[in-house]
């Protein structure tokens, strides 16, 4: 394990665990006597003294107990919070099948309700976004007509996803020629890509090559954004926590949420895959995301719509729980989308 030894490795993991729910220096000590091993004070802090000095551990001075850094978070995520997942008990995962299954028949809710459900579980900050496809496809069009010169255009995408944009058209047109072209453009465009209709040459008036190509700039501008509308969560959480007691800590996090630069560095980690991807401190790629960790993870039909469920907490997360829960809801929330897709 990255050149430790099984005697390390336990102590490390016991550091990093006994760190984690209390916040404050784990000394040798406490150490020796939690450990199986009949090792005496002296031995662990001679292992605990090489831990620091390979970079797994600091201490705020010298007479104080160990605290983890970044590699040492790392060793306990890959030994024990991606190894060992346990099973919530029955009531809780029949819990959050319920509170997520009040919202099956309404997709459009998912994400704010699976966002509350996750914020719960792990007691931070949890992020959620709506499934969508990876190719967002014409599910319905439809052309209104305003006053004067205005139309409004109106796509829905798979999985219910709606969309509306003004136009403005290049001369007035009577109101049953735009029903007219809005029922041809239903037939032309339903369920096709963005891509399929550039490659089709159709005999289209003016107003029909108007609304064509609004359409397919909205379809192109949706698949740039796979996981846009998303919904925050737990935010009280996340500040409750200890590493959050200074002003400046505090200010960045919530400034990074209400512009969307906090949500959108951590939707950069989704994995391109249906694992769980694990990121901490300052292995994150966005420089704002370093007192944090994130566990972040897809979930639906892979190929066909997907979105992403994560939670975001201090560096000093539960990261077994975090895990743990992610894992949970995202297999409810596959059934969910399988339902709804009839896959």
């Amino acid at each position: 394990m990255l050149g430790l030894t099984e005697r390390k490795s336990k102590i490390l993991n016991l550091i990093v665990r006994d760190y984690i729910k209390a916040a404050v220096p784990v000394a040798s000590e406490s150490v020796a006597r939690s450990l199986n091993l009949k090792l005496s004070p002296a031995t662990v802090r001679n292992e605990v003294a090489e831990l620091e000095e390979e970079g797994y551990l600091t201490r705020p001075h010298s007479s104080a107990g160990s605290v983890p850094l970044a590699k040492g978070y790392r060793i306990y995520v890959e030994s024990v919070a991606l190894v060992h997942r346990p099973e919530f008990p029955r009531a809780v995962r029949a819990s959050v099948r319920a509170r997520l299954g009040k919202t099956e028949q309404e997709p459009d809710s998912w994400a704010s309700a699976a966002a509350a459900v996750l914020a719960s579980l792990v007691g931070n900050l949890a992020i959620a976004t709506f499934p969508k496809a990876l190719e967002s496809r014409v599910r319905h069009v439809e052309v209104v007509p305003l006053q004067g010169l205005l139309v409004l255009l109106i796509v829905v995408f798979g999985q219910t996803r709606l969309k509306r944009q003004l136009i403005r058209l290049h001369r007035p047109i009577e109101r049953e020629v735009i029903q007219t072209s809005s029922r041809r453009l239903q037939a032309l465009l339903n369920g096709r890509s963005w891509r399929e209709i550039n490659k089709i040459d159709f005999d289209l008036s003016s107003l029909e090559n108007q609304v064509v190509d609004t359409a397919t700039n909205m379809l192109r501008n949706e698949d740039r954004n796979q996981y846009q509308g998303h919904f925050l969560n737990g935010l009280g959480n996340l500040l409750n926590q200890p590493e959050f007691a200074h002003k400046d800590t505090v200010r960045s996090v919530i400034y990074g949420i209400e512009n969307g630069t906090l949500a959108q560095a951590v939707l950069d980690e989704v994995p391109d895959d249906h694992t769980v991807n694990v990121v901490i401190g300052e292995e994150n790629r966005d420089g704002m995301l370093a007192p944090l960790g994130v566990v972040i993870g897809q979930y639906g039909i892979p190929g066909e719509a997907v979105g992403a469920l994560g939670a975001v907490g201090p560096v000093r997360m539960e990261y077994v729980n975090a895990v743990s829960s992610v894992n949970l809801m995202a297999g409810i929330l596959n059934e969910m989308v399988e339902a709804v897709t009839g896959t």
